[in-house]
This record gives C-alpha cells, sequence and structure tokens, in this order.
C-alpha cells in the first residue's frame, strides 16, 4: 500500500501579528523546498502574503488555534494535513522522496499522526529505516504542533473550539489516548522537516539563533515591530538541550540495539 501524494496538502499556520516572519519564512521555504509537490495553503486573518501558489485562507475573526483549524480545514479538501508554522524557518532541503515514504508509512501503519520534528523522543521502537517510533497512550506532548503529518479525522477529532495550540498539545495529548489510530515520531536527532529548533518567535519576541541563520541565508528580518530576546538564556538552553541530545543518543541506540 502507498500513501497517496494528491490528498495530501501543506497547511501553514499564522495570523496577520506574525506578518513579519512570512517574507522570511517563505523566502528559506523555496531556498529549502522549492520543488513542494503538494498544494500549499496558508491561514491568516485579513493579510494575504500575496505568494505565487499559496493558497490564503483569510479567516477574520481570531477564534483560537484549534478554532481557527476548524475553520480552516473546511475550506480543504484533503485528507493528509501536513502541518508548518511561519515561524518554522527552514534550515536543510526536504527531500520529497522521504516525504513520500512517510505518506507510505502512514497508510501501511494507519497512522493519526507522525512528528515530523522536535521532542520529545518517541518512547517505543519501530523497525523502519526512517527512524520513526511510535508515541505511547500516556506519553507528554504526544499531540505536538511541530511539523507533521496529520490524518484529517484524526486532527478533527482532537479539536475543541477555543483552545489555545498549548492547550491543544496538553489537553489533546490527554484525549488522544482514547484513539485506536497510532501516533508517532522522530527522533529529535533525525528530524525529517528540519527547521531551527526554537521556532524563531518565542512568547513574542525574535529568537537570536533564527536571526543567526537568516543573516547567514543573506534573508532581511524586520525587528523593528518586536522585541529580541537575549543571548544568554538560550546559551543555558544550548548547553542543557546538548546535554540531553548527548543522553538521547546513548538512549537511541540503546533501543536500537534491544530491536535488532
Amino acid at each position: 500500500m502507498t500513501g497517496d501524494s494528491s490528498d495530501t496538502c501543506v497547511l501553514i499556520a499564522s495570523c496577520d501579528a506574525y506578518s513579519d516572519a512570512w517574507p522570511p519564512f517563505f523566502a528559506l521555504m523555496q531556498r529549502y523546498w522549492p520543488d513542494c509537490p503538494f498544494p500549499v495553503y496558508f491561514i491568516s486573518n485579513h493579510q494575504d502574503p500575496g505568494v505565487p501558489g499559496v493558497h490564503s485562507i483569510l479567516l477574520k475573526e481570531d477564534r483560537q488555534w484549534a478554532g481557527n483549524m476548524l475553520k480552516a480545514l473546511d475550506q480543504i479538501p484533503h485528507q493528509r494535513i501536513l502541518y508548518l508554522q511561519e515561524d518554522y524557518f527552514l534550515q536543510r532541503r526536504v527531500d520529497n522522496q522521504t516525504i513520500q515514504r512517510v505518506l507510505d508509512f502512514a497508510s501501511e501503519t494507519g497512522a493519526g499522526f507522525i512528528r515530523l520534528a522536535g521532542w520529545p523522543d518517541p518512547e517505543i521502537c519501530q523497525d523502519n529505516d526512517l527512524g520513526l517510533g511510535l508515541l505511547a497512550p500516556q506519553q507528554k506532548f504526544r499531540v505536538s504542533l511541530q511539523a507533521g503529518l496529520w490524518q484529517r479525522s484524526t486532527l478533527e477529532k482532537l479539536l475543541f473550539d477555543g483552545e489555545s495550540g498549548w492547550e491543544v498539545e496538553i489537553r489533546g495529548s490527554e484525549r488522544s489516548q482514547r484513539f485506536s489510530e497510532p501516533f508517532f515520531a522522530v527522533s529529535h536527532l533525525r528530524p525529517i522537516i528540519d527547521y531551527y529548533v526554537f521556532t524563531a518567535i518565542l512568547k513574542g519576541k525574535w529568537v537570536p539563533g533564527a536571526l543567526r541563520l537568516c543573516r547567514r541565508e543573506g534573508i532581511e528580518v524586520d525587528t523593528s515591530r518586536r522585541g529580541t530576546h537575549g543571548e544568554w538564556p538560550f546559551l543555558v538552553r544550548g548547553f542543557r538541550n546538548m546535554t540531553m541530545m548527548v543522553a538521547a543518543r546513548k538512549w537511541w541506540k540503546r533501543i536500537r540495539g534491544k530491536a535488532a
């Protein structure tokens, strides 16, 4: 069984308040995924990013993340949703053959969700060369708004109008325990869609590393509309994450060894 790419779309969630992130986001998407084979939809309120080939869904009223997503899904015919956000700044080429293999894997396993980047690492190793493991039903942040492939029906079951993205991750993870379809994720060491790890905007401010990424790429960013976080908290966080990565790498090798 193979995954039907014709029934898959990319859906980018945003709002007008984050329109300063749109130019660098699309510049990096054009650079690192210029041959995206799927229709691309973009959620905002009143403003259209005006990017050729991108279908804008202008919701006008803001109904929190879940309400916005439900309203947007009403305007999309596709059954598989590859979810992104406007501050996921790509930093490595997206490989279409790998994405197709993920679609095939989703069809073969009946996956409701496959997280393609970020934390937490899966608890249960699976025998596949994509690096995908199973997210246990009680695992924290089993539902994540990091880049991921959703079965539309699974996503719709999770959504309660009026919930924020944070509430969807917390409460949706609890609700997902009752679902029969499996949830999968990559190890954070092997992202299938690789973007700046902290997201480009955190708590309303630019993250320094994301701005450095854009400078390296020769992409201008409008920093006049929002502040920028200081470097020190992210150096501390980066050191902590490096420690976690070393531990996770040892864990992953041990788990892979047991599965062999």
